[in-house]
């Protein structure tokens, strides 16, 4: 009972990691090319200038609502929890 108990608290602090991990992770977000409209062929300069724009941190971006990603959270958690008991079992039985 308590190994159970050991497991169980260690799957939630790895969760609790994950979770942590997941919220500091920013996608990359490719920026277009801004072709003035006088010429006819792009600059050097507005590829760099671009590739500048896609370094910095996007100013607006969708956010994962909190209850999607604790609803996604709690499933995994009882596949866990339900697989663990399912190997427990079978040990029982041998």
């Amino acid at each position: 009972m308590d190994l159970v108990n050991v497991e169980r608290m260690g799957l939630k602090a790895e969760i609790n990691r994950l979770e942590e991990d997941f919220r500091v992770v920013r996608p990359y977000i490719k920026k277009r090319v801004r072709e003035p409209p006088n010429d006819k062929f792009i600059r050097i300069e507005d590829i760099v200038q671009a590739e500048k724009a896609s370094r910095e941190p996007p100013t607006c971006r969708r956010r994962v609502p909190q209850q999607e990603v604790t609803l996604a959270i709690k499933q995994a958690q009882e596949e866990i929890i339900y697989g663990l008991d399912r190997l427990r079992g079978a040990q029982e039985m041998l």
